[in-house]
């Protein structure tokens, strides 16, 4: 049994340190098509709490999808370690706070690592899978322009639908305690 619909996170913490922005889809693997996708910004928001309560917000959405969800998850990676010297690791807390609320919603949830999707799904390799189309040199799903974050998120979720979501092997229902796999 797979899951339908799965909701794809490119999470960004960093409201502090650098205003970040989150990308998300939400891809319907039924019909292979990104059904709703956008992005949140730190800077539209007054301080952390509200920024992190419009992640919450999205989740809440989706509740009429019960989708799988996945993350980008975040590793601090040697060559990587001393630019983060005396950093408060916004990303990881967000992800922690995405993670308690799927738990709370009974949304199946997991992590992918940035570099096993982005080195796998190429923008051209999603325009040519028809996820994305290119014009003039900018990428879009349908006729709007997506950023980064956003073709991300599209990263995550075409990776899930094609290698992971194979619930028949690993699901019990989120609500009876048998929640979260991190692969």
């Amino acid at each position: 049994m797979k899951n339908r619909y799965i909701l794809a996170i490119d999470p960004s913490g960093n409201f502090i340190e650098g205003k970040g922005i989150t990308g998300w889809v939400l891809l319907d693997t039924k019909t292979d098509k990104v059904i709703k996708f956008g992005y949140i910004s730190a800077s539209m928001y007054p301080n952390q709490f509200k920024y992190w309560d419009a992640h919450v917000t999205l989740l809440d959405s989706m509740a009429g999808y019960y989708p799988s969800v996945v993350i980008e998850e975040y590793r601090l990676y040697n060559n990587r370690a001393e630019q983060q010297i005396n950093s408060i690791l916004e990303t990881p807390r967000l992800i922690g706070v995405l993670t308690y609320e799927c738990y709370k919603r009974g949304y199946w949830c997991t992590t992918q690592s940035a570099v096993s999707v982005k080195t796998r799904w190429s923008d051209d390799l999603l325009v040519r899978k028809h996820y994305l189309w290119e014009e003039n040199g900018n990428y879009k799903i349908g006729k709007t322009i997506v950023s980064d974050h956003v073709r991300d998120a599209l990263r995550h979720a075409v990776h899930f639908k094609t290698f992971r979501n194979r619930r028949d092997d690993w699901y019990e229902d989120s609500r009876e305690n048998k929640f979260n796999r991190f692969d």
